[in-house]
């Protein structure tokens, strides 16, 4: 089985090469929102206000803060193909899909927030310099620092198609190389330090980056070794190995704890490909009924979408909501389904127009 990517967006689906049938991956599926959800919780849950076993829990896990690091896994895993292609057209596609969100979320923002000043509902205003600021760097000025993870998405995609067109069939080789320095700066911490002289917001969107390339490359590799195949054949194993794993990882003290800008070090690395690994595991091929199918991609299709409005949302109608405002699970719950209904609405509005690619 290899990755099948459609032309105009991501879909989690493999091509089964001897009966040119499609598999698509339910358990990455499913993921998907688990890891939307996590990521509305870090912004919108207030996690030092519990007690009892759920702080505890919560301190143990690092929050769950291991929602960007598996996107970006996803990301590499499925576009693995695209990459390796060098077809120019396919490769263009690919980073206009990344672009539109980045680009232009900011910029429907930046004239709503123009309409709802007059009627007191933004809180205040949002300048050019702004905007501009936001579009360079993810200034955190327009409350929209989440897009930190695409502006670091679009410049190691270039990277990666940069690496493979130089070196072709060795470029397997040139990312298991580049992950060694990467991950010398930042257990020697001089990524940490060299970016902390920023200011907040381009610390992280700057200091970030060496974070990030580790799990870009692992699930480029994941992808072109096809050992997912291998692990596939020792479903049980695999889990089990995963879920012990994970569990030495968090109970004890294997890998130092690294000062960073938010996501270093091999703890949670490794933690990140286990779930990978884990939700991999589900037997997709055993489950392709044409109707299940619909209804998981209309239920884990517009995680995008979430990640994107969600903070946004938040400050704009925090003030309206009591379980909003005091950051409740509940809270949570609903912010995530009115980003996911405003999303399902604007898929359906713009349909297979490029401009979809703001909710999916």
């Amino acid at each position: 089985m290899i990755c099948k990517q459609e032309q105009k967006y991501i879909e989690l689906e493999r091509e089964t090469i001897k009966n040119e049938k499609y598999i698509y991956d339910i358990g990455l599926a499913i993921l998907r929102p688990i890891l939307a959800f996590l990521v509305v919780m870090t912004h919108c849950y207030d996690y030092n206000g519990q007690i009892g076993k759920w702080r505890k829990i919560i301190k143990k896990t690092n929050r769950f803060r291991y929602h960007v690091q598996i996107f970006f896994i996803i990301s590499f895993y499925f576009s693995h193909k695209t990459l390796t292609s060098l077809n120019y057209k396919k490769l263009f596609e690919r980073i206009q899909r990344l672009c539109i969100p980045y680009f232009l979320w900011p910029i429907i923002f930046f004239l709503l927030n123009k309409l709802l000043l007059i009627f007191s509902i933004a809180k205040k205003e949002i300048k050019l310099n702004n905007l501009k600021n936001q579009l360079l760097y993810v200034s955190g000025d327009m409350n929209m620092d989440i897009l930190w993870f695409q502006w670091n998405l679009i410049l190691i995609t270039i990277l990666f198609i940069i690496i493979i067109f130089i070196f072709r069939k060795k470029s397997n080789f040139i990312f298991t190389l580049i992950n060694i320095p990467v991950f010398i700066y930042q257990y020697n911490e001089k990524n940490f330090d060299y970016f902390s002289k920023y200011n907040g917001h381009k610390r992280l969107v700057f200091g970030r980056i060496l974070e990030m390339i580790p799990y870009a490359i692992i699930g480029f590799l994941i992808s072109s070794s096809n050992i997912i195949n291998f692990f596939k054949k020792q479903k049980l194993k695999t889990i089990i190995f995963c879920i012990c794993l994970i569990y030495f990882l968090l109970n004890y003290q294997i890998f130092k704890d690294l000062e960073g800008h938010g996501y270093p070090g091999f703890k949670i690395y490794f933690i990140s490909i286990c779930i990978f690994i884990i939700f991999e595991m589900f037997p997709s091929e055993k489950i392709q009924n044409k109707t299940f199918i619909t209804i998981i991609k209309q239920i884990t299709g517009y995680t995008a979408g979430i990640y994107y409005i969600h903070s946004k949302l938040t400050e704009y109608i925090s003030n309206y909501n009591i379980f909003i405002k005091k950051k409740t699970l509940k809270g949570c719950v609903i912010i995530y389904l009115i980003c996911y209904l405003i999303s399902f609405v604007g898929n359906l509005i713009f349909g297979k127009k490029k401009l979809r690619h703001l909710f999916i």
